[in-house]
């Protein structure tokens, strides 16, 4: 019995709690008035925030405050400024706590009448969340032209600290304009299963249009998607290569049916294959670092047998 009893405790002493690297914000509370804060530069706290954690936060590790963002209208998030934060410090109960500032006369806190705020948190520079992961996996996105409409429609298989997705597209020559912006669907901004949003854009246009999406981050940072091309209005080849000719050495190819399978080939006026892919799914592709010259592309839809070939050229670079 002594022995089972010293072989338990032994055990007991070797397990050792395990911390999550970097846990996120999943609530606040917001006092206003300065309590025990110290002042700093002479500026009294306007008050304290305590922010509760999706997991343990390590005592020697007191993640601190980077932004915060004023979420009450999801679909207008306001990142604030001109606000400080004071050191962490961790409360019994694993909460954090933190003196903040707005300046000498303390007239602008962050205390407001049904207002929602975000706080995004770094542990010496590396942001909450595991290391390495994208803070939105794209599984599909599509765009799909039907008379003056564009059916726009994406799916994401992850989503971490995500406030939502703008929505920007770019006709001929022009720039990038924004279009829309979707909040997202994810409960906090965070979510491990799929997720589909759709937008439809009323466009007329007889050129080129593309598109892309700026996922955007509570904290403010944001990325950008892949590009998606459709056809203008009245432009009736299934399969377009543009620019043509290309000044650059890249050149998009649009496809009409964006559920076709596709082996695709690239050769030059020698019939040297220069590009190849087998399998591709996307309604369209981008081809790069080609030199001057004519080119060959031949499309072949492996579902159907239907080859389509077109030709173009690039010009000195």
């Amino acid at each position: 019995m002594k022995k089972n009893l010293f072989l338990f405790l032994l055990m007991l002493s070797s397990v050792s709690f395990v911390f999550s690297q970097t846990p996120c914000v999943t609530d606040n509370q917001i006092n206003n008035g300065g309590g025990n804060c110290p002042d700093v530069n002479g500026v009294s706290a306007t008050g304290t925030i305590t922010l509760s954690f999706d997991g343990p936060v390590d005592p020697n590790l007191i993640p601190t405050v980077v932004s915060v963002t004023d979420i009450t209208d999801p679909s207008n998030p306001i990142l604030v400024t001109d606000v400080t934060f004071g050191p962490g410090h961790l409360m019994n109960n694993g909460d954090v706590k933190y003196c903040y500032y707005v300046g000498p006369n303390n007239n602008n806190n962050l205390q407001g009448a049904n207002s929602e705020f975000r706080f995004f948190v770094s542990y010496n520079g590396t942001p909450c969340g595991e290391q390495g992961t994208l803070p939105v996996s794209f599984r599909l996105f599509s765009a799909l032209r039907s008379n003056n409409v564009v059916a726009l429609k994406w799916t994401t298989s992850m989503e971490s600290n995500n406030l939502g997705f703008e929505l920007q597209r770019l006709i001929g020559t022009g720039k990038w304009q924004v279009v829309s912006f979707i909040p997202t669907q994810a409960t906090n901004g965070n979510s491990s299963s799929d997720l589909t949003y759709s937008y439809t854009d009323l466009n007329s246009t007889r050129v080129i249009s593309q598109y892309r999406i700026r996922q955007v981050d509570f904290d403010g940072r944001s990325k950008l998607s892949e590009i998606r091309i459709v056809r203008g209005v009245g432009q009736k080849n299934k399969t377009m290569v543009y620019p043509n000719p290309s000044s650059d050495g890249k050149v998009s190819i649009v496809f009409d049916d964006v559920n076709g399978i596709r082996d695709i080939s690239v050769t030059d006026m020698s019939g040297r294959t220069v590009k190849q892919m087998k399998g591709v799914t996307n309604n369209n592709i981008q081809i790069d670092n080609l030199n001057a010259g004519f080119y060959t592309v031949r499309i072949l839809n492996t579902e159907t047998g239907e080859q389509v070939v077109e030709k173009f050229v690039v010009n000195k670079r």
